[in-house]
């Protein structure tokens, strides 16, 4: 049975369980000042998946005139291996439909096998690389989806 999950807008008040997640899922450490400007910025949109009224998982994307780039998705280590991950990433793809992107796209660690296996059973193809991207020099694989025209339409009736 699955757990009982609930997924909507980050809000300022979930700021300091996002920090704590993203900084043991080892991702870039943002301040306090910009998770803020974040919350304020029309491109950036991101969302929590909370279990039990507790946030354990955390997603962003950035938009770009014709496309959604995600650049976060951090699940807690105790919620892991649940299915938060696939939930998360199905539900940004959606937003970037809606909000009338034609492909969303991220980068992951070449060597996040586990990453990589989730994004390609949601539908994203590894297309390129970029080397030496992250601060430790390890290289990052390019993945991209091809947004379907049922989200470009649902985004094209709301007008």
């Amino acid at each position: 049975m699955s757990e009982p999950f609930v997924l909507r807008p980050l809000m300022e008040a979930d700021l300091a369980a996002v920090a704590a997640i993203e900084e043991a899922s080892d991702l870039p450490s943002r301040s306090l000042e910009a998770r803020q400007q974040e919350l304020g910025d029309e491109r950036t949109r991101a969302v929590v998946l909370e279990v039990g009224g507790e946030v354990v998982a955390v997603g962003s994307l950035w938009l770009a005139p014709d496309d959604a780039h995600i650049t976060s998705l951090a699940v807690a280590g105790e919620a892991r291996r649940r299915g938060h991950g696939r939930r998360l990433v199905t539900a940004l793809v959606a937003l970037a439909g809606t909000l009338g992107a034609e492909a969303a796209t991220l980068e992951v660690r070449a060597s996040n096998g586990a990453a990589r296996a989730l994004y390609r059973g949601c539908g994203f193809e590894e297309v390129g690389e970029r080397r030496r991207y992250y601060p430790d020099g390890e290289d990052a694989v390019i993945m991209t989806l091809a947004l379907g025209d049922e989200a470009r339409a649902a985004s094209d009736a709301r007008g």
